[in-house]
């Protein structure tokens, strides 16, 4: 029986532990912080997303023949 105790009697943990907070609890601030906006702004972030992508073809378009022009 004493030979178990051992496995029972941990060490008491590390000062100031009590001060950090739980790994589980920081994954969900940090979830809630990154998918909280992209859920109250979803569909201003979709016309925004839009509204690049248009941007991006518009200067495609214009570099598009000086690109082939010096690229072959």
């Amino acid at each position: 029986m004493m030979k178990d105790d051992w496995r029972n009697n941990l060490l008491p943990p590390p000062e100031g532990l009590e001060d950090r907070p739980d790994g589980f609890i920081s994954v969900a601030i940090l979830a809630f912080i990154i998918l909280g906006p992209l859920i109250y702004f979803g569909p201003q972030l979709g016309a925004l997303e839009a509204w690049l992508v248009d941007v991006y073809r518009i200067v495609d378009s214009w570099v598009a023949p000086v690109r082939d022009f010096v690229l072959g």
